[in-house]
Formats: structure tokens, sequence, C-alpha cells
């Protein structure tokens, strides 16, 4: 009792502290509101805790065909602008599956999290909740509380279809399984990497050179770039060969080809450690460095934010790029670029360089987890559910294509689906069946969707570039580290030590060798060393032969 009341008094201290964050932030908001809020959730939980229940408790869905699943809005418009659970959508596949669907769309992002977190507090989980992971920072504590169903046996005995068709590195991730228990169901990306290097083939065309295979190789690319006015408008000086992004977005390129990637892990002279400290990150500062004094990067690179980036290319500012492949139909179709004739992309793999190669980490191929909250007393019904959904060709069709007659007509077995049309474009519909509601994977580049679209080939072939793209991950599996998360710092993201010395180096502020040793010795003293005790620690119990 007293162990559960102490968990119940620090995460209503940690929901109380998030929401006078917020208030303080939207000072527009009713004090007497606030207060209210507060006061209803301190309630709540001292009631909780009192009382000695499990944290998540609910009133148990009403039915076993009812199911109330709270997730994400992804951003979508569609589900961003949901209503209630008349919608067509809904409804037909509540048809479909045979189950009383029941959507609680929260908000996306750190909105999402917040919400989430609320809901927590507040014991209002629903049946099925999607999560990042069983053992997040949104919900801690909650899986050693028993909030979450135990779903082996559930699985196998309502879910074989799901079994069998997720792949077992998903099932051996932490992000779903505990001590040899599975307590999560992970929702999949497609396919194992999206990320590819972007560029313009009609420039590759224009300049008489084939596509680069090598560092070297596009080093001669941004060269001919740099020398050339190759989108035509006079100015021979504002196209980069490489357009890059702040916080090297979309950008952490010429940095495994030398040997060690900023966001890798890998294991040398006995310890787990960042690859962001390895002596090989030099070679990669250097390069670097070079891009920038020739021009052959954008010297807005350190404040050219997401938008710029996507609008400065489409004005011909840029010769290369990185990029996922499904945004090719939404941001890099040629019709979206200004003023520029005969634009045509290709997609190819990371460059081979004097050290290797890669763009993507090895992964578990799991997007998002979804869990069962103890409180709900027919877990059954989720797993029927999506178990019906990984295994059912009306799935397959309705989470590929949407409703038949609106979205999509069938002629002698054949689909005829329009993109273009106005049920299929009117707060893009296509996003809500394809990812949002589809609670077995991100459905955009399904083999189904491919079929329809008339970029077929140039995203299969960019899908084969992502996958030879993909590097050993030693750090596999590896759970989110402590230090780490106390220490956000030690990143390689926005307002990390990294980049503030990647920074300085590459605009000349600050001497190669004498930067990086002042960064790998203050990186270590402010936590990064119990970082890589940490990581060791998680790899020699995983891997007992190292």
């Amino acid at each position: 009792m007293m162990i559960v009341w102490q968990e119940r008094a620090r995460y209503f201290v940690s929901v109380h502290n998030l929401l006078k964050g917020e208030f303080a932030m939207k000072p527009t908001r009713s004090p007497i509101r606030s207060a209210g809020l507060l006061g209803t959730l301190s309630g709540t939980l001292l009631l909780a805790a009192c009382s000695g229940s499990a944290p998540g408790e609910s009133e148990a869905a009403s039915g076993t065909k009812d199911l109330r699943i709270l997730l994400s809005h992804t951003n979508a418009k569609y589900a961003m602008q949901y209503k209630d659970d008349n919608d067509r959508y809904t409804k037909e596949l509540s048809r479909l599956s045979g189950f009383n669907l029941h959507y609680d769309f929260l908000g996306h992002g750190q909105d999402f999290i917040q919400q989430l977190t609320l809901r927590f507090a507040s014991n209002d989980l629903g049946d099925l909740v999607r999560t990042d992971t069983i053992t997040s920072s949104i919900h801690p504590g909650a899986l050693e509380q028993g909030v979450f169903q135990e779903l082996g046996p559930l699985l196998d005995k309502y879910g074989p279809d799901i079994k069998k068709k997720i792949p077992q590195a998903a099932w051996d991730s932490p992000r779903v399984s505990k001590d040899g228990k599975i307590y999560g169901i992970p929702v999949l990306n497609p396919v194992p990497a999206y990320r590819v290097v972007y560029i313009r083939q009609d420039w590759l065309d224009k300049l008489n050179m084939q596509q680069p295979k090598t560092v070297d190789d596009y080093l001669k690319f941004f060269e001919a770039v740099k020398a050339n006015d190759m989108n035509g408008n006079g100015d021979p000086n504002d196209e980069y060969g490489f357009y890059v992004r702040e916080n090297l977005d979309y950008s952490d390129l010429f940095f495994k080809e030398f040997g060690a990637h900023p966001k890798e892990w890998l294991y040398r002279d006995g310890k787990l450690q960042p690859g962001l400290i390895q002596p090989e990150i030099k070679e990669s500062l250097r390069f670097w460095k070079m891009l920038y004094d020739k021009g052959y990067v954008n010297p807005n690179m350190f404040t050219n934010k997401s938008s710029d980036w996507r609008a400065g290319i489409k004005q011909g500012k840029g010769g290369m790029w990185l990029h996922d492949v499904p945004n090719y139909n939404v941001d890099w179709q040629p019709s979206l670029f200004v003023n520029e004739k005969n634009v045509k992309i290709s997609m190819l793999e990371a460059p081979d360089g004097p050290k290797g190669k890669g763009i993507t980490a090895e992964n578990d191929q799991i997007n998002y987890v979804w869990v069962i909250p103890s409180s709900n007393k027919h877990p059954e019904t989720a797993i029927q559910y999506l178990n019906w959904a990984w295994s059912s060709e009306e799935a397959d069709r309705f989470f590929a294509y949407g409703i038949e007659g609106v979205n999509y007509t069938v002629d002698n077995g054949k689909v005829n689906f329009d993109a273009a049309s106005k049920d299929n474009t009117e707060n893009d519909p296509t996003e809500f069946f394809r990812i949002t509601a589809n609670p077995r994977k991100i459905g955009s580049l399904d083999p189904l969707v491919l079929d329809v679209d008339p970029n077929a080939d140039l995203l299969r072939q960019g899908l084969e570039a992502a996958k030879r793209s993909i590097y050993k991950n030693e750090a596999l599996y590896m759970p989110s580290l402590e230090a780490m998360n106390t220490n956000p710092q030690l990143g390689a993201g926005a307002g990390t030590l990294f980049l503030d010395m990647f920074a300085k180096v590459v605009t000349g502020k600050a001497d190669i060798d004498k930067a990086f040793d002042d960064f790998v010795k203050e990186w270590k003293a402010r936590g990064g060393e119990a970082a890589i005790q940490e990581a060791t620690s998680w790899y020699k119990a995983t891997h007992p032969s190292k």
C-alpha cells in the first residue's frame, strides 16, 4: 500500500508540474479552470491511492464487441477534425471487422505525450492504448505496477496471425517484452528503412554525369553544381550540391562513410561507446569543414528550418538532400518545384566511403506499441480485433484503399483508385485509413498501395536503396539509458554538446583536434562516462560471449 501511494504521489507531482508549466505558457486560460482541473486530478489520484486499486483502472468495456481505442491523431487532417464514431470510415471498419470501434484521438508529438500522461494519471485509458514502449517515460512505473496485461497467453489463444506475421525481431524488442513476457503488440514500419539520398537527376543529365556511388563521386558532382548555373536563374552562386537542414536533421550523411555515426553505439575496448566520441569523427569533421569552405553546402545550414529547407530545394537551391521515400508524393514531385522545368528526381543509396557506408541503423522495425490496460475486462476483444486486422483480406483492402464505392471501385477484379478525387483528397482521408486508424503498420507503402501509385517504380527503387543503406547496430534493443535521459545534452540532436562542437569546427571558429578532444572530455564529465557504464552493463548482460 505504501509503495503504491509513494509511486502515485511522485506521479501526481510530475503531472502537477507539467500542468503548471502548460498553464504558465498559456496565461489566457482561466485560473479558476486551472485550479479546478488540478483539484479534480488530485482527488482522482488520492482516491485511487487510498483504495489501493491498480493504476489505469477504468470502467470495463460495455460489451465483448465494444472497443475503445486511445491513440494519436498523427497530425492527419482527417483525424484532427474527427467528430464522433458516426464517421463513415469508423462505421465501415466496424462493419467489416464486426467490432464496435470507438476512437479517442489525442494530439501528436509533445501534445500527445502531455495528454496521454494525464490519461494515465486520471485512469482514463480505454481498452487499447498507443504508446512508444512499455517502459515509456510517459507512464513511469506502469509496467511494474501491473497497469498492463501480460499478452502472451492471450496472443496464443486469440491472436495466432499476429504472432505469425510480426517478425521475431519485433517481439524480442524491450519495447514490447520484458523478462520473457509480452506486454505490448508492435505496430510496424512496413519496411526496415525509409531514408535515401534524393538527387536532381535532371542536373546529373545536364552535367552528363553518372549517378554518384562513392564519396569522391559526390565531390565531383558538388563541384560541378558550384561551377554551373544549374537552376538557370542567372545566379551561379545560389545552388549547393548538398542542401542541409538545421541540427543535421535529414542531413547526417558523410559520417558512417568515415567509420562512425554520431547516433550509433559501438562495442570497442570492452565497452559499448557512442559513435560521436570515436576518433573517426575527426575525419568526418574535416570532410564537413571542406564542404562548408568550398560552398558545397548551404551557408545557412545551421539555421535552415524545415519549411525553409523544403522551400529552398523546390526553388532549385539543392542538388542533393536526404529524406524518406514516402515523402516523395507529398514533398518532391516535379510539379511542386517552383519555376523549374523538366525536374526529375532519383533516389540513391548511401555512398561508399573509405570506411563504410550507411544512413539508417539496423532496427526492430517498430513504429509504436499497443498496450492493453489491466482494467480492460475483455482483453480478448482487443486481441481478436488486431488478429482480424492482420489476417483479413477485407482489412488489407480497407487499410490500402478505404471504402469501396467511395474511395475506389473494382472493375473485373481490378482496383481503380483515383488519388486526385475529392473523396481521396478532402481532409486527406487516405492518411487516416492507411496510417492513423491502421492498427498493424504504417500503410503508406503497402504493396497494395504501391500497386495503384503512378510513381510505384521510383518508390520501389527508393525502398531498395534504403534497404542497402542500413548499417549494423550493436545497440539494437538497448533500452533508454537513464544517464542519457537525465543529460539530454549528451545526444546528437538540437542543443547538444556534439552539435555545438560540430558548428564551431565546420565554421572555422575552433580547431578540429582541440575542439573534438575538449568535447570528448566534457561529454564524459557531464554524464557520458555513466552512460557508457550503463550501456556496457546492458551489452555484456545480453551478449554473454563478449
